[in-house]
Parts: C-alpha cells; structure tokens; sequence
C-alpha cells in the first residue's frame, strides 16, 4: 500500500489516479498510523511553503513523515512536496530568515534569479514541459520531458543528492535521491507515459 499525505495542500486526486492507472494500491490519508504501516509514502504538494509546514505541522504530520523517512521505506516528494524535504525556503521569509522545512534532505529552496530569467525571456513560474538532463537517479531516464508549475527551485547541499538537472534561465536540480528519499520538483503524475514509468520505478522499490 502506497500512502498519499493528505495535509490539504497537494494534488491528491491526480496522483491517487495516475497509480491507480499502473495498478498499484494507494490510499489518501492524514492518519499517522495508516502512514506509519505503509509500504511506501508520497507527499504531493501545490502552494506556498509556508502555510504547508504550518499544515504538517498542525497535524503532527512533520514528524511521522521524519520517522518514515528514517525506516528505509521508499519516499517520494512532489513538487512543494519536494521543497518541503529541504531545510529551508526563501519564499515567505521574513525578518526571522528562511521558513524551516523538514530537514530530511539537507539543502535551500530559492526564487529563480529575476535577472536571468528576464533576460531569456522567462517568465515566473516555470509552467510547461522541460528535460531532465545529467540524470544519475535511478527512477529517472536522462531526455525525458516532464511537467513543471513551480516559482522556486532546489539547491541541494551535496550535489551528490541532485539525482536530475534542467534548465529555466539557470541550470538546477529538478529531482533529487537521497538513499530511500526520492524527489521531483515536476509533476510525474501529469507528464505522460515518463512520469507514469517514474511512479512505476518507484513502486517496484517496495519490499514485497
């Protein structure tokens, strides 16, 4: 069983049918001991960063999402989804610094620089297809062209953790692997048939 994180911020539905399209058995939850007893866990996510840690955090959902990340089982995060595995974020800073986020994978998530993507004729967010490039993550095929809708990216401390990069005015990580810790700041449940064989890849790692 795959355990979708319901913390009322992500694109539950579309994810819940793109495995259900691959066959593969998953539940919508925000309950911590469906979570903990699942074969694996996807935590989607579309909005703004802050109101989403305040989310978890409201739920005492950070900390179960901590503690299955901790127990080797498969992980994978969507989109804000992804960002929130990260230490911290730019968006919504204030005179405090950066918002804090989960800190299972080390690392920022930052605004696309202003001056790049102008000067390319970029506009923010990023909405479209785009290519994975230099991919060295196992559920990734390097050429592939997936889904973005997001105005921040990741920067992760080790760039051992960069699992796929593309490029929108910068060149950045677009996906991360972390040991059992997959991530996507794409959309693999809206890009096609790639985004389809990415969930299935990261189906399989279920221990039967």
């Amino acid at each position: 069983m795959i355990a979708i994180v319901d913390y009322k911020m992500g694109n539950l539905a579309s994810v819940r049918k793109a495995l259900e399209y691959i066959h593969r058995e998953c539940i919508i939850t925000d309950d911590p001991a469906v979570i903990t007893r699942a074969d694996a866990l996807i935590l989607p996510g579309v909005g703004a960063y802050a109101p989403a840690m305040e989310a978890l955090r409201s739920k005492g959902l950070d900390a179960v999402v901590k503690d299955f990340a901790a127990s080797g089982k498969p992980m994978l995060g969507i989109c804000l989804g992804m960002q929130l595995l990260l230490s911290e974020s730019e968006e919504g800073a204030g005179p405090d610094g950066n918002i804090k986020g989960l800190g299972i994978i080390p690392g920022s998530v930052k605004k696309f620089p202003d001056a790049d993507t102008v000067q390319q004729g970029l506009k923010v967010p990023q909405i479209g297809w785009n290519k994975l490039t230099d991919v060295t993550g196992s559920l990734l095929r390097d050429g592939d062209y997936v889904y973005f809708v997001h105005s921040f990216y990741c920067a992760p401390e080790d760039s051992a953790d960069a699992a796929a990069y593309t490029e929108y005015g910068i060149k950045y990580a677009c996906a991360l692997e972390h040991g059992n810790i997959f991530a996507t700041q794409f959309h693999p449940e809206k890009s096609g048939e790639a985004g389809l064989q990415i969930l299935e890849r990261f189906a399989r790692r279920i221990k039967k």
